[in-house]
């Protein structure tokens, strides 16, 4: 399941390697050796139907990468254990995603950008300007609906924040409405190599990020995707 179907639709929340809902790969990592990572590279739609992305870059972050053929498939080596992988396209903002790569690898992952016109789109329906200088973090619960009331934060600057109602509009605000997709969008956030993010459940405990040794960077014209899971 891609990640971006929220963007006009609705929040589909994914869980494995880089946009690939279909394996359970949840966990701290910490294994040895690469695995291959396969799989085909789309691009967001503003009819929530996404189309396969030739030529889109995926990367895993301070090693291999590779660009994706004709067809969008792309196939490289990743390191087992987390790992956090970059794709990027022309005309489009890119996405940060971190997950755990099994040993047996992954071979069905769907990486995802999104044009440039469709985040415009965004700002227009929020009334704000979205700065392709800057960075979109995405905080991500666990749960696919919210109960109302949780809530994310960062440790950086960024110019505003913004949830879906449970009508699937969306409205500027860092915190859940019960019904509603479980995702906070921090925009035009510095770039920095760590936005110390943060999250709380709805009665105020603490929801622990999946990976809490990972440092997630803002990137220029880049979705930072975070996951956290609440108790």
């Amino acid at each position: 399941m891609r990640r971006f179907a929220w963007l006009i639709l609705s929040i589909g929340l994914t869980a494995g390697v880089v946009g690939c809902g279909d394996s359970d790969t949840s966990g701290t990592g910490g294994s040895s050796g690469t695995a291959t990572v396969s799989g085909i590279t789309y691009s967001a739609a503003l009819d929530g139907e996404s189309t396969v992305l030739p030529g889109a870059i995926v990367s895993v972050v301070g090693g291999a990468s590779t660009t994706s053929g004709a067809d969008g498939t792309f196939s490289l080596e990743a390191p087992v254990g987390t790992t956090t992988f970059l794709t990027t396209a022309s005309n489009a903002w890119g996405a940060l995603e971190t997950a755990d790569v099994p040993a047996e690898g992954e071979n069905e992952a769907e990486p995802e950008v999104i044009p440039d016109a469709l985040v415009a789109t965004i700002g227009a329906a929020l009334m704000e300007t979205i700065d392709p200088g800057k960075g979109i973090v995405a905080v991500e619960f666990n749960d696919e609906v919210a109960d109302g009331g949780e809530s994310a934060d960062l440790g950086s600057n960024y110019g505003f924040a913004f949830v879906f109602d449970a009508d699937g509009n969306p409205e500027i605000g860092n915190q859940l409405a019960a019904g509603a997709d479980a995702i906070v969008f921090f925009v035009n956030v510095d770039i920095t190599s760590n936005v110390m993010p943060s999250a709380s459940a709805a009665g105020g405990g603490a929801c622990p990020l999946d990976f809490p040794s990972v440092m997630f960077p803002s990137q220029a014209e880049v979705f930072t995707f975070v996951d956290v899971t609440c108790p």
